[in-house]
């Protein structure tokens, strides 16, 4: 009973960990959509590094360029999350559509209106208990090569 118990709590405290991660990438997905690049740059670690070298100075100059563009608009999609709350470490796998805002007007007359891609993070915790990035690496996926649980969304958006 009492080992019942235990696995019990240890699977809570996992999928709690979880929820703080996948709220993590929804709070920065909203803040990348309102153009805020100070709060985006503040859920990276001061030793942030992303695939192609960049530090979180040079992420930030990314996203004032990229942001200077129109509108964007980023729906979130499938998760893989694997949180360590003991270690206060988690590797995530998801995936988000892109669009302009834009495109976004436009949704209901085109079946598909954006982008798919694949993103890999490495989080830590930090003594607070919020979540930073600590490395990224990201992907254009085609429509066909999403995650099943990114297809079930997207159809969700998009019905038809």
């Amino acid at each position: 009973m009492l080992a019942s118990i235990l696995a019990l709590a240890v699977a809570c405290g996992r999928a709690s960990e979880e929820a703080r991660v996948r709220d993590f990438l929804e709070r920065t997905a909203a803040k990348a959509e309102k153009r805020d690049v100070e709060s985006v740059t503040a859920r990276l670690a001061e030793d942030y590094r992303d695939f192609e070298g960049r530090d979180k100075a040079a992420t930030e100059a990314l996203l004032r360029q990229s942001f200077q563009r129109s509108g964007i608009v980023i729906h979130l999609l499938g998760a893989r999350i694997e949180a360590d709350a003991d270690s206060g470490r988690a590797s995530v796998r998801a995936e988000v559509m892109l669009s302009s805002g834009a495109a976004e007007v436009f949704r209901r007359l085109v079946p598909y209106a954006g982008e798919c891609f694949r993103f890999s993070l490495e989080l830590r915790k930090t003594p607070a208990g919020d979540w930073q990035a600590e490395s990224a690496a990201w992907e254009s996926v085609s429509l066909t090569d999403l995650f099943p649980e990114s297809a079930v969304i997207l159809k969700k958006l998009f019905p038809d």
